[in-house]
């Protein structure tokens, strides 16, 4: 699977998820219920978030216009690149700009989106030691429909010093994810991290209890983050 994986990375633009498949060695459908039991989504779902990342760094980088960024990342079409870009990331291209001139001028603050359980989970944040020793860390914890920060959480916390969350139950998203942030870091690192500092529940879950979220930058969650920070998106 590792080889698959920087096949893919190599060459998102042009690869398709049959291409994947030959590479592993395997018919399409089988290879698609295997990649999808390893990372929690399709290969094809998978390459799309490739080509988001790579546009999202294309977008920041740059001034160039948004069609020549999609034409540069493997779309035909405007508007199907708007769409995807807007489900996956959770703005369109054109305010993810917006928002990193936003965040070049105020850093976030920590803030909640509450979900709609009176249940909870509590958290405790194991970050790396780089992390904790530097102290200035915003901390996302978060609720997705998917094993993948891929488009907008449905609740969650971003918190600065805290390492022990109540954090209420999301039965629509069960999927509790992390990612860490320092808050003095450039635009860049807010909204499209090389290696982000990263965590996720094994699981999906539906009952309180206490668990700890292990940070970490080495592998990660085999997913770009494509999710803009959500304080950002709900600004």
């Amino acid at each position: 699977m590792a080889s698959v994986l920087e096949l893919a990375r190599s060459a998102a633009p042009t690869l398709t998820a049959t291409d994947l498949a030959d590479q592993a060695g395997y018919s399409p459908f089988h290879f698609s219920r295997l990649f999808t039991a390893r990372l929690g989504i399709g290969p094809g779902q998978y390459l799309t978030a490739l080509r988001i990342d790579a546009a999202k760094r294309l977008l920041l980088g740059d001034s160039d216009p948004v069609v020549d960024v999609a034409t540069a990342v493997g779309f035909d079409s405007l508007s199907s690149f708007s769409r995807r870009f807007r489900e996956t990331v959770g703005v369109p291209p054109g305010q993810l700009r917006r928002l990193a001139d936003r965040v070049a001028d105020r850093e976030p603050a920590p803030f909640a989106l509450p979900g709609a359980d009176a249940r909870a989970v509590r958290v405790r944040l194991d970050l790396p030691a780089a992390v904790e020793e530097r102290g200035d860390a915003l901390v996302w914890v978060g609720w997705y429909p998917q094993p993948a920060p891929i488009g907008l959480p449905a609740a969650g916390i971003l918190v600065r010093g805290e390492r022990r969350l109540s954090v209420p139950l999301c039965p629509a998203a069960p999927w509790l994810l992390g990612f860490a942030i320092p808050s003095r870091a450039d635009v860049l690192y807010h909204l499209a991290p090389e290696r982000p500092v990263v965590a996720a529940h094994p699981l999906p879950l539906h009952a309180p209890g206490d668990l700890t979220l292990h940070f970490s930058d080495r592998g990660g969650l085999g997913v770009p983050l494509l999710s803009a920070l959500p304080s950002l998106c709900r600004a």
